[in-house]
């Protein structure tokens, strides 16, 4: 029997194929008879076996199942499932994607480094203090080449050291040293699965940034039932190349649009020690910085004082003042798109004495027993200057924090400032500031919309897509016009 016909027969013979397939019998036989099936029909009979269970590879033509080119760091943790990880690094070898692997001294209990050798065709790497890899600072090579880090199976230990910032051993150095993304398939009984400690390093980690291929729920090896089984190879390697093909897609969506942020809080001095600021984190516009510029656009960001890295976009200018701010927007323009999510000092404070004439302010203000005062000096309104600029950008942004009638006020500055959208929130009893998660309303002229409340990672998201939207209805306007 030649190969077509065991593969028909497997399948269920000729006229279950054919019925499955909605093609003539006849073709089938046909089929058989050349002992080929037409490339036109590779992926409907992939499909089919798919279903039915079916292993096929030695049936039809080898074929790559991806052709992106991308590089992958598998890390294998300890654990029963780390032998599934090999059939991982057989998938991927199907591929075009350039992959290393990690073994953690516990994984090594199960499978071996040469082992892992012999199917990736190239070095694994297993120890931190090697003298041979060191000496080249491989742990940092390891961390910095990758596109993604796939850790599969990911155990609760290794979650337990990235979210809690340990690194004794090459795999927990590699992910804290890294820029890549971060993949985690966690494999692990159910009870330690849904264990306080480990739901808590999830959310943790979640809140960073970091993607989960979440476990199946099933009979595990140790003869319990329940959540915590690591997920077929096939599942993680298709969510890996979804995600990464979603993002190939993304890091396109915005190119060539240039688009400025301003971000942080302003600082009005007082004296040379002391000064009027507000408790705005930068945490939601430097999010947005730099989830724009993953979707390829060209973002500078002008940001305040504060406490957290800059992201990683195209130019950063850091300034004190709200004047600063506003003259470092005016030398950036024009651009395509601008956004305001700096917490601008509304006022700058004049020291006076109890005669009200200003007091030296190069020098600190000593304490005396005479009254002293303080003249309020509005400061400019960059939202409002630049929306109703000669310069103004195609869409302007501004955010609203308000203790009440969040949505009257937000769209009250929606219109006295002229701008497209505004995204309000609720800062009353410091619900938001310094906070890693908010919860916001979008205000535009016709509508409001609110999100729940989420991670600003995913804030800056899911506005990185409002505005693609916007982009792309601004742009029909132009052509209807």
């Amino acid at each position: 029997m030649n190969k077509i016909s065991q593969l028909i027969s497997l399948l269920g013979g000729t006229g279950a194929v054919a019925e499955m397939l909605k093609i003539q019998p006849s073709t089938i036989s046909n089929w058989k008879k050349l002992n080929k099936i037409p490339s036109t029909k590779h992926t409907a009979v992939l499909e089919l076996s798919s279903q039915l269970d079916v292993n096929i590879e030695n049936f039809l033509p080898t074929k790559k199942l991806y052709n992106f080119k991308f590089k992958i760091l598998l890390i294998i943790s300890g654990g029963i499932a780390s032998y599934k990880s090999l059939e991982i690094i057989r998938l991927l070898k199907k591929t075009d994607v350039e992959l290393d692997v990690v073994i953690t001294k516990s994984a090594q209990k199960f499978i071996t480094p040469l082992l892992v050798t012999s199917l990736n065709e190239k070095k694994c790497y297993i120890d931190l203090f090697s003298v041979d890899d060191e000496a080249k600072m491989n742990h940092i090579k390891l961390a910095r080449s990758p596109d993604i880090i796939l850790v599969a199976p990911a155990t609760a230990n290794i979650m337990a050291k990235l979210a809690n910032g340990l690194a004794d051993d090459l795999a927990s150095t590699i992910l804290l040293a890294s820029f890549s993304k971060i993949i985690l398939a966690p494999s692990m009984n159910p009870v330690m699965w849904n264990n306080l400690a480990t739901r808590e390093n999830y959310t943790k980690l979640l809140d960073r940034g970091i993607e989960f291929i979440n476990p199946d729920t099933g009979d595990m090896a140790c003869g319990e039932s329940g959540t915590g089984r690591l997920p077929e190879p096939k599942s993680i390697i298709n969510y890996v190349f979804s995600y990464f093909h979603e993002n190939r897609i993304l890091a396109s969506q915005l190119k060539n649009i240039s688009i400025l942020i301003t971000a942080g809080p302003t600082v009005e001095e007082i004296d040379p020690v002391r000064f009027v600021s507000n408790k705005s984190s930068g945490k939601q516009g430097f999010e947005i910085a730099s989830e724009l510029t993953r979707r390829g656009a060209k973002v500078t960001l002008i940001s305040g004082p504060v406490n957290i890295p800059f992201p990683n976009c195209e130019n950063v200018i850091q300034v004190n003042t709200a004047q600063e701010m506003l003259d470092n927007v005016n030398r950036q323009l024009p651009t395509d798109i601008l956004i305001c999510s700096a917490a601008v000092a509304d006022w700058k404070f004049i020291p006076k004495n109890n005669t009200n004439n200003r007091i030296n302010t190069h020098n600190k203000i000593k304490k005396t027993d005479g009254r002293l005062l303080f003249e309020a000096l509005k400061n400019p309104d960059i939202l409002e200057t630049v929306s109703k600029s000669n310069l103004r950008p195609k869409i302007v942004i501004g955010f609203s924090a308000e203790t009440n009638n969040i949505k009257k006020n937000a769209y009250s500055k929606l219109k006295s400032k002229n701008a497209d959208l505004i995204i309000a929130n609720d800062v009353s009893n410091n619900k938001v500031f310094g906070e890693d998660f908010n919860k916001v309303i979008l205000v535009d002229k016709n509508n409001y919309e609110e999100w729940k409340k989420q991670s600003k990672k995913s804030v800056a998201y899911h506005l990185a897509n409002k505005i693609h939207n916007l982009l792309i209805n601004y742009n029909q306007r132009d052509i209807d016009a």
